[in-house]
């Protein structure tokens, strides 16, 4: 599913990421550690196209997305669900439209936009939460508002940044065991995380940057 063959992002006279290779196939669940600093977010930024290489190519799905036309950024973000530490929710709209907002736009009726909005949040278990406003939620709630946003138009690949970095230990395990579950369902997932804990009970593959570079790669990994 995600191709990257020697990769280089520079910023000035700072390498953010040094020649980079990396296979995820498509249903895969892959954690992407490392200290502050060593490429984590970057490396996620070059697959939803906020940032683009310096040298190399980056592949999803056979296409090079590293020179993709602005106008087409839109279109490849479709694929894709995006999770933040920060959540990104319209404070003022409820949890039922803040995960209809992204599908609004595709030209789906009124009952396939309800259908999907209603089984994502079943999936995050906020169902019952659908009319109150993210203001109102707690910082774990509002993540899993965020997660169903993210996979309310079906995409096979779900990327996340940090998403447990604002919360405690036992939100974080709801929130992980989500992903979780969600990747039982096909879709390939990539979390970049300082949460050693969280990495250590999952047993993922695991990649670990180090000043932009991939030092280590291991399947049903731990944290080092």
């Amino acid at each position: 599913m995600i191709q990257l063959r020697d990769v280089t992002k520079k910023y000035k006279n700072n390498y953010a990421l040094k020649h980079v290779d990396l296979d995820i196939a498509s249903g895969d669940f892959v954690f992407v550690t490392g200290a502050s600093g060593a490429g984590k977010s970057t490396l996620l930024k070059l697959l939803y196209k906020e940032e683009t290489p310096t040298s190399g190519t980056v592949l999803i799905g056979g296409i090079n997305i590293a020179n993709l036309p602005s106008d087409k950024v839109p279109n490849l973000r479709r694929c894709m669900g995006i999770v933040f530490q920060d959540y990104k929710l319209l404070p003022n709209i409820s949890v039922y439209d803040n995960v209809a907002y992204v599908i609004r736009t595709l030209g789906m009726s009124t009952k396939e936009i309800k259908t999907r909005v209603i089984g994502a949040l079943k999936v995050v278990g906020l169902l019952e939460k659908r009319n109150s406003k993210p203001t109102e939620l707690s910082g774990g709630e509002q993540q899993r508002v965020s997660i169903a946003r993210a996979i309310v138009n079906g995409p096979p690949l779900l990327i996340a940044d940090e998403p447990t970095g604002n919360l405690d230990p036992a939100t974080s395990l709801e929130i992980m065991q989500i992903l979780d579950q969600i990747n039982k369902r096909g879709i390939t997932i990539i979390v970049s995380t300082h949460d050693k804990s969280m990495v250590n009970y999952f047993k993922k593959r695991v990649l670990t940057l180090d000043s932009g570079e991939i030092i280590r790669d291991v399947r049903d990994g731990t944290y080092e």
